[in-house]
């Protein structure tokens, strides 16, 4: 054996010819320490003010509205977005609102690098399996920093034995990859009609963006975070989902599937621990309610016992809560002022 290993082996390793050594330095695999017990989510944050620091994000319908809000909210808690929406334009406007010029943090050499996805969500072979898997997220080397894409190509190329990787997933050290650690399914359209006079299309156009979007979404991502057995999926429905109302059928029923979708999840991921939550907006102020007619938006007021509209901000709140809660699975937080109760 050479003298350079036998000098970074003693006790345990992850080389064949080594069993009777422990690793003592791995920094050159480019592996790094971690606890194996997760800390209280009361303390958890006691050391640090970035709580997503070398967390990777991706956010749908991140051009306007909540979902902007809730990316630009875990940006500034540390986090790296991938921005997902159909306007290229209005995607990299929200990009450089988070400071994207200024990309070198402290301790960061290569700072942080907001990524730009363009695309149609409830495209499953166009977006979610083609620009999705372009990007090289979900356990590829690509976009790894130098010592995370030497481990990542040990064990790619056979370099580390095959067991290997079921025993990083329970040891203290691990590989670090690339990959998506949090899912905010925001993307959505509505309209206002009947249904019977609401056309074929749009029927289609809107469960196809809402539902359809969400379930391609926890589809292709939940697979990635069930080979590291962690991940955190937040899907963003809304109290029409829950409560119904007049001229909005197909937008309900998109909504309450996405309910339905995140419960069912829930059961399903949680043994891979994997969360899965949802929040319930009532009417907040966005492009949608302040495209609303004059009465219809004051008959609201009246109603909410809160007699006032949502803030994009408080529904980012409710964005981290899910995310850095540990013990929520099944979560679903309804932010409506009131409106649900009466």
């Amino acid at each position: 054996m050479h003298p350079l290993l036998l000098r970074s082996c003693r006790g345990v390793s992850p080389f064949p010819f080594c069993f009777s050594f422990r690793v003592k330095s791995t920094a050159w695999l480019g592996l790094r320490r971690e606890s194996t017990t997760a800390p209280a989510s009361t303390s958890r944050y006691a050391n640090t003010e970035l709580p997503f620091a070398g967390k990777t994000i991706m956010v749908t319908g991140a051009t306007k509205g909540i979902g902007r809000a809730i990316a630009r909210r875990f940006a500034g808690l540390g986090g790296r977005l991938v921005l997902v929406g159909r306007d290229g334009e209005g995607l990299r406007g929200v990009r450089e609102g988070m400071g994207e010029g200024e990309r070198a943090r402290e301790g960061e050499e290569e700072g942080i690098g907001h990524e730009i996805l363009v695309g149609d969500v409830g495209d499953l072979e166009g977006f979610w399996r083609g620009e999705v898997a372009r990007l090289g997220l979900g356990g590829g080397v690509a976009g790894g920093k130098g010592k995370e894409k030497v481990g990542a190509l040990l064990l790619t190329h056979g370099l580390l034995p095959s067991w290997y990787a079921a025993f990083n997933a329970r040891s203290y050290y691990r590989l670090p990859k690339p990959q998506i650690d949090i899912l905010v399914n925001a993307a959505g359209i509505t309209h206002s009609s009947p249904l019977i006079t609401t056309s074929p299309d749009l029927i289609e156009s809107v469960l196809h963006t809402n539902l359809q979007g969400t379930i391609w979404g926890c589809k292709v991502v939940s697979r990635m975070m069930v080979r590291r057995r962690e991940g955190c999926i937040i899907n963003v429905s809304s109290l029409l989902g829950m409560k119904g109302g007049r001229g909005s059928a197909a937008y309900a029923a998109s909504k309450a599937g996405v309910l339905g979708l995140t419960r069912a999840l829930a059961a399903e991921l949680g043994p891979s621990g994997i969360r899965v939550n949802a929040i319930v907006p009532g009417y907040i102020e966005t492009d949608m309610t302040k495209a609303m007619p004059t009465a219809a938006r004051t008959e609201a007021l009246n109603a909410i016992p809160l007699s006032r509209f949502g803030d994009v901000e408080e529904i980012a709140d409710a964005a981290v809560f899910l995310a850095t809660n540990r013990y929520a699975n099944n979560c679903v937080l309804n932010l409506d002022g009131g409106l649900s109760a009466v």
